[in-house]
């Protein structure tokens, strides 16, 4: 059993870490229902809100607040969202050199959120689609300077796949959120350091034919895992650590050690659910900012869920994406869970 360890963002006389986000931008809009509807069914809303939004343009923002410096590689259209969208990169302190405006529109969410926190979301990417290799290239300055690189699948995949192959040459750890889910391409394994799922794309990641349900309980999942992380190893030669995260049951981390995993369950701080839309954005911001601290995975996971707890506990998103002061006192308190090792993982 051990606490998380108190974070040292960044210490007086040194810069802060550089992240390079492989980004996303949405103009989301969110109902909010009774709880979610059945196919073909009409319900009525109880509030509607818009936001911008998108999962890459949260995990670049959520770093920034965490005192993080932010390049980030993002395209939206020659809309008003697409305006707005320079203006919040601005207000957050992040770099807008490698903002790409297409001709058209900017990419779309919609998302129903249900009375107990549970939500369905889908995404038209719009301008998203159109970043290719040659953005990336044009961003490679910046991009060999990060000290992590996080992409996910709201982003056009060739541009995905550039930058991990350019930071995988270079040494540098890349952190794969493969949402929404699809079997990514034999280059992208080889170049991913780190994966990020929630349950649900573990399933699909691990190839496991029974879902596994929150009444079969964690050590449930960590027995299917366990089973499946030799071939996991194997399918993606480069990748060192498997993050899956479980909602209101926190997280678990497996870190590769030669040919064995030694694995970790963070539970989460306990907050009743409002929203869950964008939670695990904010545990991605809260984990890369961790391993851009020298954290190792335990601490990682334990910062994540922080960070994720808060926002599933207040609607909207970016309004309430956690800064470094919240997250220090956070980690000070005595009542953040302990993270424990898993035995036999």
């Amino acid at each position: 059993m051990r606490s998380p360890t108190p974070p040292a963002l960044t210490a007086a006389s040194s810069s802060p870490p550089r992240a390079f986000v492989l980004g996303n931008f949405v103009h989301a809009c969110c109902w909010r229902v009774p709880r979610l509807p059945q196919p073909g069914e009409t319900l009525q809303a109880t509030a509607v809100h818009t936001e911008p939004g998108g999962k890459g343009l949260n995990v670049a923002v959520g770093l920034a607040r965490l005192d993080a410096r932010v390049d980030t590689l993002i395209g939206c259209g020659t809309d008003a969202p697409g305006r707005d969208l320079l203006a919040l990169l601005r207000r957050e302190r992040i770099a807008t050199r490698h903002v790409h405006r297409f001709a058209g529109g900017s990419g779309w969410g919609a998302g129903f959120i249900a009375a107990d926190g549970h939500n369905a979301i889908a995404v038209h990417p719009g301008a998203n689609a159109l970043l290719g290799k040659a953005h990336v290239q044009r961003a490679e300055a910046d991009l060999v300077r990060a000290q992590l690189v996080y992409g996910q699948f709201e982003t056009a995949l060739p541009a995905v796949q550039a930058a991990f192959a350019t930071a995988h040459r270079r040494g540098i750890p890349t952190v794969l959120n493969p949402s929404p889910w699809r079997a990514p391409p034999a280059a992208l394994r080889r170049s991913t350091h780190t994966l990020i799922v929630n349950q649900v794309e573990a399933m699909a990641l691990l190839e496991l034919a029974t879902a596994l349900g929150p009444r079969q309980g964690t050590s449930a999942l960590v027995a299917a895992v366990r089973t499946t992380l030799p071939a996991l190893a194997t399918a993606w030669p480069g990748l060192q650590r498997l993050v899956i995260t479980l909602g209101a049951g926190g997280s678990l981390g497996f870190e590769r050690e030669g040919n064995d995993w030694q694995g970790w369950h963070a539970p989460a701080p306990r907050v009743r659910a409002v929203d869950t839309v964008g939670a695990g954005d904010a545990f991605a911001s809260g984990y890369c900012r961790a391993v851009l601290a020298d954290q190792p995975l335990p601490d990682a996971l334990a910062w994540g869920n922080l960070c994720g707890a808060h926002v599933a506990a207040h609607a909207g998103v970016l309004a309430v994406l956690p800064g470094a002061q919240d997250l220090s006192a956070w980690v000070a308190d005595a009542r953040v869970p302990r993270v424990r090792r898993l035995r036999g993982a």
